[in-house]
């Protein structure tokens, strides 16, 4: 399906928040009302293909942890949303700045818009971004399945590394950041999908950039900040 496949590749975005950091940084937003405004383009034809907005709504202290609340939104390339109103998340920061997110969690906040009376289960492997990452670092898998009406969502995220430091100029600014190289598989009814991505981060912001690449390695496409 390819609405659950967009949805998706989306919230496993979220999942991955440089160099220039200090140690214990997250490596995401944690300013309320902040809001990141991305744009996705296809590769060949420079084609708007969606916008992403990310709202953070607060941070509040659980124990040793702290919890970022922020909203979620995929949009049409007119404005329009995609899927309903902004989806309710959360990231969760360990004390030493390690930022976590449960991938089943996020995804079936997104899809409860889509299926609101339906009951839906998650499990799975949080994400993990460790604090202080270095080029050469190996992150942690991540995976999440999602049962929904019958049907599940399988995502595995894994041969996760941080491949090079990258100064990288955007429509939001010139930024310091480290890129992190990653392998994603997803299954279900609708969806078989294998691909590869490169992000770009900046710790205390998140995402910067983001591009992803088919089976065979060729740029599908490119999803940039626009401002925040």
């Amino acid at each position: 399906m390819k609405t659950v496949r967009t949805v998706c590749l989306a919230i496993l975005l979220l999942a991955l928040p440089a160099f220039s950091a200090g140690a214990g940084e997250p490596y995401f937003c944690m300013q309320p009302g902040r809001k990141l405004y991305y744009e996705r383009y296809d590769a060949g034809s420079g084609r708007l293909r969606r916008t992403t907005t990310l709202q953070i709504v607060s941070v509040r202290q659980d124990g040793p942890r702290r919890v970022v609340d922020y909203t979620f939104q995929l949009g049409r390339p007119g404005g329009a949303p995609m899927f309903g109103g902004p989806a309710p998340m959360t990231v969760t920061v360990d004390a030493d700045g390690g930022a976590r997110m449960d991938l089943g969690a996020s995804l079936k906040a997104v899809l409860q818009g889509l299926f609101p009376n339906a009951e839906m289960r998650s499990e799975g492997t949080p994400a993990l971004l460790p604090p202080g990452m270095k080029v050469g670092d190996s992150l942690p898998d991540a995976s999440c399945t999602v049962e929904v009406k019958g049907a599940k969502y399988r995502i595995s995220v894994t041969q996760r590394k941080v491949v090079r430091e990258e100064h990288l100029d955007t429509p939001a600014g010139g930024f310091d950041c480290l890129v992190v190289r990653e392998h994603k598989v997803e299954r279900g009814p609708g969806r078989n999908r294998t691909t590869t991505s490169e992000s770009w981060y900046v710790a205390g912001l998140g995402y910067v950039r983001h591009d992803t690449y088919d089976k065979n390695l060729r740029l599908e496409t490119t999803e940039v900040l626009k401002n925040y």
